[in-house]
């Protein structure tokens, strides 16, 4: 759904070895952000990754979401989140 998602989440390559992806919404996610089983999912490691993207992104931990409508976005979230 967004625009890039970073080498940090690439399990396969495509063809072009790039990480696009389908660019749906104009932003991208950085999942399970503190999650106790992915350790590396970490606030620092979300802003290491969000700087090498050059396009808005979020951070985003399993008690949030993310709501488009048209080209209006709203975070909707009682955990723990962070735009870039």
């Amino acid at each position: 759904m967004t625009p890039r998602i970073g080498e940090e989440f690439i399990d396969w390559k495509q063809p072009d070895g790039t990480d696009t992806t389908l660019g749906l919404v104009d932003f991208s996610i950085f999942p399970h952000l503190d999650h106790p089983m992915l350790t590396e999912n970490t606030m620092a490691a979300a802003v290491e990754w969000a700087k090498k993207l050059g396009n808005d992104s979020y951070a985003i931990d399993e008690d949030t979401a993310i709501k488009v409508v048209a080209d209006q976005v709203e975070v909707i979230s009682e955990g723990n989140w962070k735009k870039f």
